[in-house]
């Protein structure tokens, strides 16, 4: 006896000391990590899309840089705001607007000075001749083409360009450029020095405002939102004017105020109903404490692994993980019901094993995918599982908590209880698992099973800032327009590849283009102008024109207009709108020209009227450097990716869970164990898309916990059978799951209400069907079982004292 107690405690020792000693390296490499390491956190769901093998580093580069810069432009895209204000006292309320932002920190009124025009043909004057429109370049061939062109505008006395600029450029190549252009960009009317939108024989004075807000401060978006829109209402009560705003900082600050009360709220729900549990259950809070502690080590261990073996993490990374608490929870219930029976802890030893083995290798599956999200989610999950499994196997046995934690005798008669019921429907267990079989195939035949991975389905926007968009959108006439995106590493090249893309959208005659092409060509292009100028020259084209105005007047020397120097004159508002420019990560720096280092360059194109044609999108998706920017439609795209990714890497881990079932259980139990998996997944996909409509990938996520619990739950009733202790272990799991994650079928933001709706029908399913998966219960057991059920209930009493 005692060489045996010397034994145990001995084991127990050296089980401690191994514990401590990895529990130590891995809180150091944490340390580690956290302080000193090199990764990075990635937010942009579109750089973990995986690339083609086939394609050259260059190329992936180059298609990098695309993303960065349309990256940056979004984010430049989320500090905007735009407003429009309209009514009788509109520019008083303006005025008081533009005043009040002054007194703001971090908001910045960027309505643009509409420059004077005097001004701007004074600067271009020494870039006279190195500008010209297409059109203007079609009348060189012809001297009368020209003579008739300078006739014409002479005769329209009330076009500022020409009165401005005829002392300068008397062939009117300077003026017909700069009206065209200036049209091109700003289509709209001034008042007063304020952009006015005329709609519907109604004025909008529109301001255009800069947040800088900082992607990842929630509360400073909160702060900034509500200080705009309490200034809107105060203008609208005071001048009484109607105030329209639109912007992604408003958006992001009603779904975090709605996320954050979601959270506060289903959290104290979902905690204190768990700690009730527990507190009924074990009659103390040292169950709760020891999960919390198992918990936080698990969490260490996946996310040490994860930064240690990435250079990115992934936000999306840690949403997908959090599935991990179920398991944890799962392992921490076992140990404490274990220690009611005579082996403690060590009882469940091979069947905690097994199902974090099981469990790992299902999810090593997905670290095989080219997606890096599923890779880093399995990477978290294994270690973090590993890290619960020896905190639960080593630590708790030391702790010497038999007798600690004693589990309530009523507690004991309702297992009881519900121990006899599962037993009977045992019993009818293939007749339960054909009609559901049966069901879900038909359901599925019926009601086709409908992925819909439209990104605008999870918007959890209220509906009053959807009309905002909707509304600012139509007033200011981009509701149907289309941004392509062209990133460069010198300007110069930058606006050389816009020019190469303007060439190919002039082959769609309906589309309408904006471009600062218009008023900044490339350093080539305008060599080009002026040469064609010299030539005409050459060839007497203009002596005609100059005649009729009595000017003598030759072509200057070329003298190239920089972005430089553009962004020095008083036009750089509109550059600062179209050019974009960012600092690019090493990787892709490699590739910039003219020692640029990180500096890269970025612009975009605006299309409207028509949407592009196939041949133009198969056009732009076949250059590296330009890409049509559209978010949620990549977004989508990226998610339905996923999704696919998913749904073949769920079939291959179900295949490897089926395999270790077999091997250790038998052949018919490994399948029964596989029938009850699959029917509780499939069944909760099904039962979501009843009730919803459709299905996304939140509806995966979910079934990756329903996965998990439905693997743990079928190991340990295929190891123990209907023992007391592991049907009261698995009541506490299902109860705490559906607490925890079931509760988020309430929330209003789609997404979580997809995940907790799947997670509520699973973790029911799994409860049900996880009990018939285990051995063949002998009838007569059955009934002495039934008929002692109020024996165990005195013998519990008994053991508790």
């Amino acid at each position: 006896m005692r060489n045996s107690e010397y034994h145990k405690k001995s084991s127990n020792k050296f089980g401690l000391t191994f514990y401590l000693i990895q529990l130590v390296a891995v809180l150091l490499l944490a340390g580690y990590q956290l302080g000193w390491g090199q990764w990075q956190i990635e937010t942009n769901i579109l750089s973990l899309l995986p690339s083609d093998s086939q394609t050259s580093q260059k190329h992936i580069n180059q298609q990098k840089n695309v993303q960065q810069a349309k990256s940056a432009l979004f984010q430049q895209a989320n500090q905007r705001v735009l407003v429009a204000i309209s009514g009788a006292q509109a520019i008083p309320a303006y005025r008081q607007l533009a005043d009040t932002i002054k007194a703001f920190d971090g908001i910045e009124n960027e309505a643009m000075t509409v420059p004077d025009i005097n001004e701007v043909i004074a600067f271009y004057q020494p870039y006279r001749d190195s500008v010209i429109t297409a059109s203007y370049q079609a009348l060189l061939a012809d001297p009368n083409a020209i003579s008739q062109f300078v006739l014409a505008k002479l005769t329209q006395v009330s076009d500022p360009f020409v009165s401005a600029s005829l002392a300068i450029s008397p062939r009117l190549n300077l003026a017909d450029f700069l009206a065209s252009g200036l049209a091109e960009l700003q289509s709209f009317e001034t008042e007063q020095g304020i952009v006015v939108v005329n709609k519907n024989a109604l004025k909008h004075y529109i301001m255009p405002i800069k947040v800088a807000v900082d992607g990842f401060s929630v509360k400073q978006t909160q702060a900034f939102s509500q200080q705009l829109q309490t200034e809107f209402k105060q203008l609208e009560a005071q001048f009484d004017v109607d105030v329209l705003y639109s912007g992604v900082l408003f958006h992001t600050a009603e779904s975090s105020q709605q996320a954050e009360f979601e959270m506060s709220t289903f959290g104290v729900i979902s905690l204190l109903a768990v700690l009730l549990m527990i507190l009924m259950v074990f009659r103390s809070a040292k169950p709760v404490n020891l999960a919390l502690v198992v918990l936080a080590i698990s969490v260490v261990y996946g996310l040490t692994a994860v930064v240690t073996l990435f250079n990115q993490l992934h936000l999306l990374t840690l949403v997908f993980a959090v599935t991990l608490i179920g398991i944890v929870i799962d392992y921490c219930f076992h140990a404490f019901v274990s220690l009611h029976t005579q082996g403690g802890i060590k009882s469940i030893r091979t069947a905690l094993c097994l199902g974090f083995m099981t469990t790992a290798l299902g999810y090593a599956a997905l670290i095989m995918s080219p997606l890096s999200l599923l890779s880093q989610v399995a990477v978290f999950m294994i270690f973090g599982l590993l890290g619960a499994l020896l905190t639960v196997l080593l630590l708790l046995p030391y702790l010497n908590l038999s007798g600690k934690i004693s589990v309530t005798p009523s507690v004991w008669t309702l297992t009881d209880k519900l121990n006899v019921w599962l037993s009977h429907l045992h019993q009818q267990r293939r007749f339960v698992f054909v009609l559901l079989s049966l069901g879900l195939v038909s359901v599925a035949v019926i009601d086709d099973v409908n992925f819909n991975d439209d990104i605008r389905l999870l918007n959890s926007s209220p509906a009053f800032l959807i009309d905002n968009e909707i509304s600012m959108a139509k007033l200011m006439g981009y509701q149907h327009s289309q941004r392509i995106v062209i990133t460069a590493g010198d300007s110069e090249s930058l606006l050389q590849r816009q020019e190469i893309l303007l060439a190919q959208l002039e082959t769609q005659q309906e589309l309408t283009v904006k471009s600062i092409a218009s008023l900044l060509p490339s350093i080539a292009k305008q060599k080009a102008n002026n040469t064609l100028l010299k030539n005409a020259e050459q060839q007497q084209r203009f002596e005609l024109g100059l005649a009729n105005l009595g000017l003598v007047d030759s072509v200057d020397n070329f003298t190239p207009l920089t972005l430089t120097e553009f962004n020095s004159g008083p036009l750089q508002a509109l550059s600062s709108i179209y050019i974009y420019q960012y600092e690019a990560d090493d990787a892709t720096s490699s590739h910039a020209i003219n020692n640029t280092g990180n500096r890269k360059y970025a612009l975009w194109v605006e299309t409207s009227g028509v949407a592009l044609n196939n041949d133009l999108q198969q056009w732009i998706e076949a250059q590296t450097d330009m890409s049509i920017d559209n978010k949620p439609a990549e977004v989508t795209a990226a998610l339905s990716h996923y999704r696919q990714a998913l749904l073949l890497l769920f079939a291959g881990a179900v295949l490897v869970v089926t395999i270790v079932l077999c091997i250790r259980f038998g052949l018919v139990q490994g399948l029964l164990g596989l029938l009850s998996i699959i029917v509780s997944a499939g069944g909760a996909l099904l039962l979501t898309q009843l009730s919803l409509g459709h299905l996304n990938i939140f509806n995966l996520l979910a079934v990756l916990l329903i996965l998990a619990l439905a693997i743990d739950y079928v190991i340990f009733y295929q190891e123990h059978g209907l023992q007391r202790n592991t049907v009261l272990a698995i009541t506490l799991s299902a109860i705490s799951s559906a607490l925890v994650f079931g509760v988020l079928a309430l929330s209003v933001t789609p997404a979580v209400e997809s995940f907790g709706l799947t997670v509520m029908f699973g973790i029911l399913l799994v409860f049900l069907l996880a009990p018939l998966s285990a051995k063949q219960v002998d009838s007569v057991e059955m009934d002495n079982d039934e008929n002692n059920s109020s024996n165990r209930y005195n013998n519990s009493i008994e053991v508790a004292k």
